[in-house]
């Protein structure tokens, strides 16, 4: 019996034992549900258990030798172990025309370290949300760089990439024409972007990591794949083949205000941070002063100050260079005083001036001040600076006496040299000095002369028009004579420069032939003068018929007299005598009539 209750007892122990064991086994199952692995990514989900087939598929790719996960549903985190090496095989989000194509929209990457010779993820959902856990990196590699290669992330529909508080990603796609990330509407997708989420910022590059651009805090939308510049036109833009997505760090970004309060007159100038974020300079505790004081002449330039806080100093905020200017106005100066293009130094002489930085962009603080000069000994010194009047004809130059010290002109003045006297040079009827009148005494009236048309020669019945031009002023014309004889104004016109008178056909016509003598006459200050010059009026030509017949006839007669005169000549009659009288001595002998 005793034995039979110890068998009873042990069995008893068992099933408790079994119990809980079953109890403990049904825990550990319903966590590993929500915790699965599969091939060097760990899945999991808070909301329900993750169930493969349902949820993720993983196996050999259709086309290629690598592995593939397929994540089916939401809500699903895909994680690596941070100190894995990276892994060839890829990632699908959804599947290519099949259920469950777009049931879900978001998905998390953890620390995903992925180096394939495809696109490490290819999602085929409309709008995939993809949030970033840790460091992730996404990299395509193309074994030839010439030919089309694949994208660190690619996806037909559009791509919104957020961020958890400490999130990343490097993505990166090799071979001609493609990007590290890119959006397609291809398989019918509705629209296909590309968005960075806001509190977010980027760098991309084409070949090595370069600052292209900074987002803000507005989120930024790219369609097809991220540019590398703002330029609309996509032939000229390029896409980002390597990209750097990371939490945006806060960045002083200082803004400057010129201080009302503590500096009413302007001289003070307060910054402050505006980036994003929270920052702790933003209180009045950066600030820059400019300062100069109202001094005595002593022949030393005057420079103004600047101080700042330490906090500036600490922050290296931009310490600028004083510029001076003559006060009210917007001329540099020198350290002469004068007004200048460049800026030559803080002014000794003195005046007025305004000292003037400019911080930032366009914030200006100004201060104004005066250098004054305690003027003793004035003194004669002869410069332009102290010219009161120049010299005239009949009274020398004034100038104002100066300051011995700073040179400054005072009221007091003196002469210097002689007056200049009158110019009558070149027999100028008046002084020639500008505001002198003076009449030149021993002034003569030149004569004016034909400088056009002197010798001139006219045909008769020609038709033509005879010029003639004086140098006197056309104003000074009186009337036109000939030979003497004044010429009826209807015979003649008169036209500027200096004067010019045209003798009309009919006019000429009337002179006899031969030369005659023509005077324009001008009155030159209230005494007629005459510019006269000859002229001739030529017979018109003979270029008749008879007289040509008659030159013929002349021309055969003289050669008919030269014919006669050598025939009438003694002296032919005496040699013709002789050559017969030669020729009959001749002929006689050879007869035999002379023996």
């Amino acid at each position: 019996m005793k034995r039979k209750k110890k068998s009873l007892f042990a069995i008893l122990l068992a099933l408790v034992m079994m119990a809980g064991l079953m109890q403990g086994m049904t825990i550990e199952t319903k966590a590993a549900a929500n915790l699965v692995q599969a091939g060097p990514f760990t899945l999991s989900r808070d909301s329900k258990a993750i169930v493969e087939g349902v949820d993720y598929t993983y196996g050999k790719y259709e086309y290629g030798n690598w592995n593939t996960l397929t994540i089916l549903t939401d809500d699903i985190t895909i994680a690596m172990d941070e100190n894995a090496e990276p892994t060839s095989d890829v990632i699908k989000l959804g599947q290519y025309n099949s259920t469950p194509l777009d049931s879900f929209s978001k998905v998390t990457f953890s620390d995903l370290k992925i180096k394939s010779r495809y696109d490490s993820v290819l999602s085929y959902v409309n709008d995939i949300h993809i949030t970033l856990v840790g460091k992730n990196e996404l990299i395509s590699v193309n074994e030839n760089p010439a030919f089309y290669g694949s994208q660190g992330l690619l996806s037909y529909g559009s791509i919104t990439i957020e961020n958890s508080p400490n999130g990343s990603l490097y993505a990166s796609g090799e071979g001609y024409g493609w990007g590290a990330i890119f959006s397609s509407t291809a398989h019918g997708k509705p629209s296909a972007s590309i968005t960075i989420g806001d509190e977010m910022a980027m760098r991309s590059s084409t070949e090595e990591m370069v600052d292209v651009s900074e987002l803000t805090d507005i989120p930024q939308v790219w369609t097809s794949y991220i540019a590398l510049n703002n330029n609309e036109d996509y032939t000229t833009r390029g896409n980002a083949k390597t990209i750097l997505i990371s939490p945006k760090e806060h960045r002083h970004t200082w803004s400057y205000a010129v201080d009302e309060t503590e500096s009413k007159d302007g001289s003070r100038i307060l910054a402050a941070c505006s980036g994003l974020g929270d920052c702790n300079e933003k209180d009045a505790s950066l600030w820059l002063s400019l300062s100069a004081e109202n001094a005595d002449y002593d022949g030393t330039a005057k420079a103004a100050n600047i101080t700042t806080s330490e906090d500036w100093k600490r922050l290296n905020l931009p310490v600028p260079e004083i510029v001076y200017y003559l006060s009210g106005t917007d001329t540099k100066t020198n350290s002469d005083n004068s007004g200048a293009e460049t800026v030559g130094g803080a002014p000794k002489l003195p005046g007025s001036y305004k000292a003037q930085v400019t911080v930032g962009t366009d914030t200006k603080a100004t201060k104004e001040f005066t250098i004054t000069c305690k003027h003793g000994e004035w003194i004669e010194t002869v410069s332009d600076s102290c010219l009161k009047t120049a010299a005239t004809c009949t009274a020398p130059a004034v100038y104002y006496k100066s300051c011995k010290l700073c040179g400054a002109k005072g009221t007091e003045t003196f002469t210097s040299g002689n007056p200049l006297g009158h110019d009558f040079s070149n027999n100028a009827e008046a002084c020639r000095r500008e505001d002198c009148n003076e009449k030149n005494p021993d002034y003569k009236p030149a004569t004016p002369v034909i400088i056009e048309g002197a010798g001139g020669e006219w045909t008769k019945e020609s038709g033509a028009t005879l010029r003639f031009r004086s140098d006197a002023g056309i104003s000074s014309f009186v009337r036109v004579e000939v030979d003497g004889t004044v010429v009826d104004a209807k015979n003649y016109t008169v036209t500027e420069g200096s004067t010019i008178v045209t003798f009309t056909a009919e006019y000429l016509e009337s002179l006899a032939t031969g030369k005659h003598t023509v005077a324009i006459v001008s009155s030159i200050s209230g005494e007629e003068k005459k510019a006269t010059a000859e002229f001739t009026i030529a017979k018109k030509a003979d270029t008749t018929n008879g007289n040509n017949n008659a030159t013929a006839d002349q021309t055969t007669a003289q050669k008919t007299k030269a014919l006669k005169t050598g025939d009438e000549s003694p002296i032919g009659y005496l040699l013709a005598l002789f050559v017969l009288c030669g020729v009959a001595v001749v002929f006689t002998g050879k007869k035999g009539y002379l023996k």
